[in-house]
């Protein structure tokens, strides 16, 4: 036989009874819930019983297991060992990252390889950067209506 399933403002009920059981109930809260408890006898029971049984639970003499319980202790590395790896690290992806870049700067040689890249090369690409950048900033100004107090392109 199916129990019938309580109606919502019950089952807020019930959680509110719980959580002031565990004293996280909040005032406001806990006057909903009385004024609730006033008209439902279903809820006031399931309160009474709950109460009932919080209060067994505090009050029963705590047992001891009957097996020993063992968690085993964490190993600690030493600090001196962790900083030599953390300095290995980063000395590595320092030497890496650098080659990486040089390799990316002077090109490779041989036939089908890509010309490599000289400095003027690199300046030029720069001036090239900054002036596309200063372009889009002052694009993006003129579009932007014009507020008071605010500085506006000429």
């Amino acid at each position: 036989m199916l129990t019938p399933v309580p109606p919502i403002e019950c089952v807020q009920a019930r959680e509110s009874a719980s959580a002031r059981l565990d004293g996280e109930l909040p005032e406001l809260d806990g006057v909903r819930l009385d004024a609730h408890l006033r008209g439902c006898a279903d809820c006031r029971e399931f309160v009474d019983d709950l109460t009932a049984f919080a209060a067994q639970l505090r009050t029963a003499r705590l047992e001891r297991p009957e097996t020993v319980v063992f968690l085993p202790r964490r190993r600690h590395m030493p600090t001196i060992r962790m900083q030599s790896v953390a300095a290995a690290v980063a000395l590595v992806a320092a030497a890496a990252g650098s080659s990486f870049a040089i390799g990316r700067t002077l090109g490779t040689s041989g036939p089908g390889a890509p010309p490599a890249a000289t400095a003027a090369d690199l300046v030029r690409l720069h001036a090239d950067s900054t002036e596309q950048h200063l372009l889009a900033m002052l694009s993006r100004l003129e579009t932007v209506p014009a507020r008071p107090g605010r500085l506006q392109a000429v």
